[in-house]
């Protein structure tokens, strides 16, 4: 990728089967998911061992909330459900290796 090429935002779809825009991952989207997670992405790994499926939907709720700040988290643990969670996972994978 071109380091100047402007980034495309992702498109997340879930199991109500709308898709939904994930924003373009900046210092300010991850600032704004520690701010909502409660924690610094360097405890990210740690609490998905210990707490993985209520860090999981944290972390797509922190996410989703950049461009739909009216989603709650419980909403958004029933959209993610076994059927998506490929894709979601390969979300939080990119989220991760950001973390490390």
């Amino acid at each position: 990728a071109e380091i100047l090429e402007t980034p495309k935002p992702k498109i997340l779809k879930l199991a109500d089967g709308n898709e939904y825009k994930l924003p373009i991952i900046n210092l300010t989207t991850l600032a704004n998911m520690e701010k909502t997670m409660g924690f610094g992405l360097a405890k990210l790994q740690g609490k998905m061992i210990e707490e993985t499926a209520g860090t999981m939907r944290l972390v797509i709720y922190a996410l989703l909330k950049e461009t739909n700040p009216d989603i709650s988290l419980e909403r958004v643990g029933e959209l993610v459900t076994f059927d998506v969670m490929k894709d979601v996972a390969q979300v939080l994978t990119q989220i991760l290796a950001i973390s490390i």
